[in-house]
């Protein structure tokens, strides 16, 4: 029989209880996290509009529209029909619905949101390799510059929040959390049919499983053996999550596509600028040279000690963003732990009795307050579109209908895909893999260049209107020809027509 005293006792513990989730929601780890959120913010909403974000878009919206797949192009004028797949469809999905509930400002809230994901899971993967959320703050504050520039409404973000989730649950793993690897199938099925990168988690769960076959220690490097519980649970976790992923609408050809990408697309790798070796002479890129030489400098002087598998991922991270631009994003959160627990050996750990919830809740709802005073307007988001898109420009093409094929400059036709004119196929879009099949990529390389005999390639592809940068190297070329005419222009953009044959 429960007694006055028992449910007395009940109701302290449960206060109790309560009071501990507040202060614990107050606590000073969590206002570090509100900051880094708003760091994040900060760069990801002027950093929506990738010209890839245009085409993703309404591929997912068309996914969401006819509920099937494409697996053919629609959207061109050049390849009309090639086989094509959205290897990247889910995450297209979302990007799609975010757009259809309210444009560009529902949208922006998604790139924000990932964003900022994406930073709060790297500072709580960085605390729970190096036990000091201080100095998991600092390494994760440092990083957010070579963070930024990805901020862009991409598959690319849900790719790289599934790659520190990933990350998370081996290191609980590690700490003996046992239930948490069986996360892993999960998280690969999501991730294989929303970004390629899914490729790279693979890659880390054979160093995970490797470097726990041997026990040494030597310098400042030192490796655990598993127990052969752990060894045998995730080399099974591992399998699984290698069955999930031809568990798609595609078969096995989303799982293949990456090595589609290396072996396939070599006009794509050494022309993108993704693709393209990482330049010390950009701001992020002599950032990353200055990180890199500070690391190794305090290195040198503290001498800490880090896991073997630890090592092998950040030099990978390293190395692969030197080749390609586009793997700065994942040295990043490779490198994110090995920053913070150099950190940790000189920033005190976090006292959850010297907190002060009352003072962390109020800095807390400013910070929230800036957030939402500081999200950019429809009018803001406006002025950004016509900054870097012809959107006048496409006003003045649904007005004055041209004949013959579009010629578009590459950066722009994810534009136009997403501006809902289909009956002006675009000439290239941002989907480099399937005009580089087609041989169209090679073509608007020479086009675009001004390569000997380029302009004769108007003829092959029946162009008749050009839509290009004002101040481009073509768009000098044409104002200089007599059979063409510049019928529009605009800071950015002109449109040239052909001139009739006499």
């Amino acid at each position: 029989m429960v007694t006055l005293a028992t449910l007395a006792d009940q109701s302290r513990s449960s206060s109790f209880t309560l009071e501990a989730a507040i202060r614990r929601a107050l606590s000073f780890p969590v206002l570090l996290g509100v900051v880094l959120f708003a760091g994040a913010f900060s760069l990801a909403k002027d950093m929506l509009l990738d010209p890839d974000t245009w085409w993703h878009i309404a591929v997912g919206q068309r996914i969401l529209a006819t509920h099937s797949w494409p697996w053919t192009d629609t959207y061109s004028s050049t390849v009309s029909g090639a086989p094509w797949i959205a290897y990247e469809w889910l995450g297209e999905a979302a990007m799609g619905a975010a757009a259809s509930a309210a444009g560009l400002r529902s949208a922006t809230v998604l790139s924000v949101g990932l964003a900022g994901i994406l930073v709060l899971l790297i500072y709580w993967y960085s605390a729970l390799k190096c036990g000091n959320s201080k100095a998991a703050f600092v390494a994760s504050a440092s990083l957010i510059p070579v963070l930024g520039p990805f901020f862009t409404l991409r598959p690319q973000l849900f790719g790289a929040i599934f790659l520190v989730l990933t990350l998370i649950v081996l290191e609980r793993f590690r700490q003996g959390q046992d239930r948490a690897l069986w996360f892993l199938p999960p998280i690969f099925l999501l991730w294989v049919n929303t970004h390629g990168s899914f490729v790279v988690g693979l890659l880390i769960l054979g160093v995970t499983w490797l470097c726990g076959q041997f026990q040494f220690s030597s310098g400042g490097l030192f490796a655990e053996r598993w127990t052969k519980r752990q060894s045998v649970e995730l080399l099974l976790a591992s399998l699984i999550s290698m069955l999930v992923l031809p568990i798609t609408p595609y078969g096995t050809q989303l799982a293949a596509y990456p090595l589609n990408m290396a072996l396939r697309q070599p006009l794509n790798v050494r022309n993108i600028a993704e693709w393209l070796p990482l330049r010390t002479d950009v701001i992020f890129g002599e950032y990353f040279v200055a990180l890199v030489l500070l690391f190794f400098l305090v290195v040198l002087v503290g001498r800490p000690r880090f896991r073997v598998h630890d090592v092998m991922l950040a030099a990978f991270g390293a190395v692969m963003a030197c080749v390609h631009v586009r793997f700065l994003l994942i040295f990043a959160i490779f490198f994110s732990p090995l920053w913070a627990m150099v950190f940790a050996r000189w920033v005190p750990a976090y006292e959850a009795e010297r907190d002060h919830p009352v003072v962390n809740s109020l800095l807390i709802a400013v910070m929230a307050a800036g957030i939402v005073f500081f999200f950019p307007s429809r009018h803001d988001l406006d002025l950004q579109v016509e900054a870097k898109y012809p959107r006048i420009a496409v006003e003045y093409l649904a007005s004055h209908p041209m004949h013959g094929t579009l010629f578009n400059e590459y950066g722009w036709g994810g534009y136009l895909i997403s501006s809902g004119r289909p009956e002006e196929k675009v000439f290239i879009d941002g989907r480099a893999d399937l005009y580089e099949y087609g041989g169209v990529l090679g073509d608007y390389m020479s086009i675009v260049r001004l390569a000997p005999g380029a302009l004769r390639l108007f003829d092959k592809y029946g162009v008749e209107t050009c839509l290009i940068r004002r101040d481009s190297a073509l768009a000098t070329a044409l104002s200089a020809i007599p059979g063409w005419r510049r019928v529009y222009d605009d800071p950015l953009a002109a449109i040239y027509v052909r001139k009739a044959t006499p």
